[in-house]
C-alpha cells in the first residue's frame, strides 16, 4: 500500500500538491478542535456529578473566580455553554473540512481527465494504431472516475480520520495509558483480522472489476459505431450477451467491495458499547465514588462516538484503496507515457516552416513496430516541386497510405528524410509544417454538429469565418447543395458521422475542410475510390480545379484518377 501512496504523489502536479498541503492542514486543525471538544466534556460532567469539585479543584477554581460567575449553579451551565460552543464549532469545521476535501477531489477528476487526454492527443500516430479506442476513452472517463473514488477520496479520508483517532487515543494517554492502550489494541486488531481476511478477496474482485469495465466499454463502442453491420449481420444478440456478462461481474463486485467495506459496522458498535458497559463495571468494583465515575464514563463514552466511526472509515478507505489497486495500475503506467519530446513539440506551435520550391524524399524506409522484418517502403525517393500534382498508384497493401502518413509527419521512418525546401522534416517543425497541408481521406470524418463546423473543423464555434467557409465550398462545388437543399445551409446539423449525406457530399465536404486553412499542400488519400463514377468525376473535376494553385499529392487505386497529374509514381 506504501508503495501505492508513493506512485500516486508522483503523478500528482506540483500545483496538485501544493492544494493536498493546504487540504492537509485543514484536517489538522479539524482534529485539534475534536480533541478539545472531547476534552471540555468532562469538567462539565464532573461538576456536574460533584459541584464541590469547583472547590476542590484547582483549575476549576481558578477558572470560577476568572469568570466571576455569581453562583456555582452559573458556573455549571457556563460550562455546559463553553462545551456545547465548541462541540459546534467542530462540528462546523468539519463541514468545512469535508468541503475542502470533496472539492480537492472532484477537481482531481477534472485534472486528472484533461491531463490524460492530452497526454494522449500528444502521442504520435503509432501510439493509436497500437491502441483500441475504447480503453483510451475507457481511462479517461471511467477509470478517472474510479480512481478518485476508490482512491483520492479513501486516502483523504484515511488521513482526516486518522489524525481524528490518533488525537483522541492521545487524550486517553494522557487520562489513563493502560485502559487507552487497551482501547486501541481491541479496535485495532479487530479491524486487522477483518481486513487480513478479506484482503486477497479485495484484490481480485478489482482485478476482474477492471477486466469487466473495459469489456462493457469496448462492447458499447463496437456496437453503436458498427450498427448497420450489427443490424444487418443479425449480431445485436450477441452484444448484448457480452454487454448483460461483462455488467452484471462489474455490478456483483461494486456490491461486494461494498459489503466488505461496511462488515465491521454493526459488529464494532456492539464491541463499543460493550467496552463502555465493561469500564463502568470495573470502575464500580473498584470502589469508585458516582462522580468520578460519571466523567469518565463520559470522556470514553464521546470518545468512542468519534473513535468508532474514524475507525470504520479508515478501515473501508483501506479496503477500497486494495479493491483500487488493478485500477490505480493501468492509470499509473499510462500517465508514465507523458513523453517531454511531445510537451516541447507544444511550445513550438510558433515555429513557421517556408514552402517555397520542393519537398524530397530521401531514402525512405518504414516497417510498422510489430512487423519489423516485413518493410512496406525501402528506400523511397522523389522530388515534388511547389504547385505541381503527383499522382501514387498500386495495388492494396503496397505501402501508398503509408506513404503518405509519413509525408504527413504522422509516421516516423526508420531510414531516409523528409525536406521542405532542404530543411528536415522532425518533431520541432512537425505544427509548423501540418499548418501548411490539408488531408482528405478516403472515409472523411464528420462530426455531429453543423456544416460550417465540419468545414472549419477543429475552429471554435465563436471564431469560423463564414465567409472562407463559404468560398471553400464554392471551390469543392458543394455550396449548391448546402444553400438549396438543405433548409438551415450551413447551420445545417450533418449526424452522427455524416449520415444526413451521401459519400460524394462528404467527399466535397472533406476538400473543403481541406482548403479552408489555405494550405500549400493537399494530400487526398484514395478520396474517390468509394464513390460511383458519376460522382467520382465530379468529385475529380473539384480537384482538378485547384491544379497549379496548390501542391497536389494523390494516392488512388486507379491511373484514370491521376492521369492529369504531372507525375505518376507506381508502388509495387
Amino acid at each position: 500500500m506504501l508503495t501505492s501512496f508513493k506512485q500516486l504523489w508522483q503523478i500528482l502536479s506540483p500545483l496538485d500538491k501544493h492544494k493536498l498541503f493546504y487540504v492537509l492542514i485543514l484536517i489538522l486543525i479539524m482534529a485539534l478542535i475534536e480533541s478539545t471538544g472531547v476534552i471540555s466534556v468532562m469538567p462539565f460532567l464532573a461538576v456536574l456529578s460533584n459541584i464541590e469539585m469547583i472547590e476542590s479543584n484547582y483549575y476549576l477554581n481558578h477558572l470560577y473566580k476568572i469568570t466571576g460567575t455569581s453562583n456555582k449553579q452559573n458556573f455549571i451551565l457556563l460550562l455546559g455553554v463553553i462545551s456545547l460552543t465548541i462541540v459546534i464549532c467542530s462540528t462546523l469545521f468539519k463541514i468545512l473540512t469535508q468541503y475542502a476535501v470533496n472539492r480537492f477531489a472532484s477537481l482531481q477528476r477534472h485534472y486528472f481527465a484533461t491531463r490524460l487526454l492530452q497526454i494522449y492527443l500528444q502521442q504520435n500516430y503509432e501510439f493509436f494504431i497500437q491502441r483500441n479506442s475504447s480503453t483510451l476513452v475507457k481511462n479517461i472517463l471511467s477509470e478517472i472516475d474510479q480512481l478518485i473514488l476508490n482512491m483520492i477520496l479513501p486516502v483523504l479520508t484515511l488521513i482526516s480520520y486518522g489524525v481524528v483517532l490518533i488525537a483522541m487515543i492521545s487524550i486517553l494517554l494522557l487520562y489513563d495509558p493502560l485502559m487507552a492502550i487497551i482501547t486501541a489494541l481491541v479496535i485495532g486488531l479487530f479491524y486487522v483480522s477483518i481486513y487480513t481476511l478479506v484482503r486477497k478477496k479485495l484484490t481480485r474482485i478489482g482485478q476482474e472489476f477492471t477486466q469487466a469495465n473495459q469489456v462493457r466499454y469496448q462492447v458499447c463502442q463496437e456496437a453503436l459505431i458498427g450498427i448497420k453491420d450489427v443490424m444487418i449481420n443479425n449480431a445485436k444478440q450477441g452484444y448484448i450477451d457480452q454487454f448483460e456478462q461483462s455488467s452484471r461481474v462489474f455490478a456483483r463486485h461494486i456490491a461486494t467491495r461494498d459489503t466488505l467495506g461496511q462488515v465491521p459496522l454493526n459488529i464494532i458498535e456492539t464491541v463499543g458499547y460493550g467496552c463502555l458497559i465493561g469500564l463502568a463495571m470495573i470502575l464500580v468494583v473498584s470502589g469508585k465514588e458516582v462522580s468520578h465515575i460519571f466523567p469518565v464514563l463520559g470522556l470514553y463514552g464521546f470518545s468512542a462516538y468519534r473513535m468508532l466511526p474514524a475507525a470504520q472509515n479508515i478501515y473501508r478507505s483501506i479496503s477500497q484503496i486494495k479493491f483500487s489497486g488493478q485500477i490505480f495500475s493501468v492509470l499509473q503506467a499510462e500517465f508514465s507515457i507523458e513523453n517531454n519530446k511531445y510537451l516541447q513539440c507544444e511550445h513550438n506551435q510558433n515555429l513557421t516552416l517556408n514552402f517555397e520550391h520542393s519537398i524530397c524524399i530521401e531514402n525512405i524506409s518504414f516497417s510498422y513496430p510489430n512487423r519489423l522484418d516485413q518493410p512496406v517502403l525501402k528506400d523511397m525517393s522523389f522530388n515534388i516541386p511547389k504547385n505541381s500534382s503527383i499522382g501514387i498508384v498500386g495495388k492494396s497493401g503496397s505501402g501508398k497510405s503509408t506513404l503518405m502518413d509519413i509525408m504527413l509527419g504522422l509516421l516516423t521512418p526508420q531510414d531516409g528524410q523528409i525536406l521542405i525546401d532542404g530543411v528536415k522534416l522532425n518533431d520541432q517543425n512537425i505544427a509548423a509544417w501540418r499548418n501548411l497541408v490539408g488531408y482528405v481521406p478516403q472515409n472523411i470524418y464528420l462530426v455531429d454538429k453543423t456544416i460550417a463546423e465540419n468545414i472549419a473543423f477543429g475552429i471554435p464555434k465563436e471564431n469560423i469565418d463564414l465567409d472562407r467557409v463559404e468560398y471553400v465550398a464554392k471551390l469543392a462545388q458543394i455550396d449548391d447543395f448546402i444553400k438549396n437543399q438543405l433548409t438551415l445551409g450551413y447551420f445545417s446539423i450533418v449526424g452522427e458521422r455524416g449520415v444526413m449525406l451521401s459519400g460524394g457530399q462528404k467527399q466535397r465536404i472533406g476538400i473543403a475542410r481541406a482548403l479552408y486553412k489555405k494550405p500549400q499542400v493537399i494530400f487526398m488519400d484514395e478520396a474517390t475510390s468509394a464513390l460511383d463514377k458519376d460522382t467520382e468525376e465530379a468529385v475529380n473535376e473539384a480537384i482538378q480545379r485547384l491544379a497549379g494553385k496548390v501542391t497536389l499529392v494523390i494516392i488512388a487505386h486507379r491511373e484514370s484518377a491521376v492521369a492529369n497529374c504531372s507525375q505518376i509514381i507506381t508502388l509495387a
